[in-house]
């Protein structure tokens, strides 16, 4: 009878400093997790290595793929890439992507244990940082305007989408929802990060409970401030190519308020519209999977 495949923990993470917090946390610990026989699997580079293109759709990307992530025996693998952007910069559906890695995902663990750990974002967060993308790369949009174009928003179809490739029993949906409003963003994310390893460390080895994680740290999430996106909006009108604007983000990246506090620019009323949301979201999620 041939030996069970080794098995894989996903986490797919919509809240980004989440998923810094897990990498740096993994690139820390390699001897603790190597002590349990663990592989993380954290580099954006490497995957691309691994996955050119990050070919999730043809077979040659899923045995790659499933290479990548079952070589080296137990594997936690932590990304955002299989979900791809968030949001177009012409707006449209949540993760239009996402559907595309989840089933290559699917395809490239076929017969192989694995899990997934969803971190989920606050719906205005989400929502901010995919306009400050889509004006940095050169699009002259308003936030009322881009907001205007977004439809969807609302994560159980993602969370749908995993229960239908693994089943509910293996999704487990991590609350990175009240990380925008807490006292001490960094230590609610790190709170976050926690969570996703215990879970994904447990899935793996079946106890978590001796490996460090009271060293998860956490950083805030990083966006554009107000000065580096008025800039930006003022001068794109004037720019005439793609050199032109690219060199224009460059130039606000470096040289504009760097490292000033990063824009919050939805009302009052526009931030309790898409707190509503996320509690929504989390009420019907927590009778689909769980939710930590």
């Amino acid at each position: 009878m041939p030996e069970a495949p080794p098995a894989v923990a996903v986490h797919l993470g919509t809240h980004r400093p989440t998923v810094r917090a897990v990498r740096e946390w993994c690139g820390t610990h390699r001897g603790a997790l190597a002590a349990h026989h663990v592989s993380a699997r954290t580099s954006w580079s490497a995957l691309r290595d691994a996955v050119p293109g990050l070919d999730w759709r043809s077979d040659k990307g899923r045995d790659r793929l499933r290479e990548h992530l079952t070589a080296d025996g137990p594997v936690l693998f932590s990304s955002t890439a299989p979900l791809g952007p968030a949001y177009l910069p012409r707006g449209g559906t949540l993760y239009p992507y996402a559907a595309a890695g989840v089933d290559g995902l699917a395809a490239a663990l076929t017969g192989v244990p694995w899990g997934v750990q969803l971190t989920v974002a606050a719906h205005a967060d989400v929502v901010t940082a995919a306009w400050v993308a889509a004006v940095r790369h050169g699009h002259v949009v308003d936030l009322d305007t881009y907001r205007s174009t977004l439809e969807g928003q609302s994560w159980v179809p993602l969370v749908e989408r995993l229960v239908d490739a693994v089943g509910a029993d293996r999704v487990s949906v991590h609350d990175a929802t009240t990380v925008r409003t807490a006292g001490d963003p960094p230590k609610a994310t790190a709170a976050v990060g926690r969570s996703v390893l215990t879970s994904a460390l447990d899935h793996l080895t079946g106890r978590a409970d001796d490996l460090p994680l009271a060293d998860v740290a956490g950083e805030p999430e990083a966006h554009w401030s107000a000065r580096q996106i008025e800039v930006a909006l003022a001068a794109l009108p004037h720019l005439r190519s793609h050199d032109e604007r690219s060199a224009l983000t460059r130039f606000v990246d470096r040289q504009v308020d760097d490292g000033g506090t990063p824009v919050q620019p939805l009302t009052p009323a526009q931030e309790a519209e898409l707190a509503a949301r996320d509690e929504a979201d989390l009420a019907r999620l927590r009778d689909i999977v769980e939710v930590r």
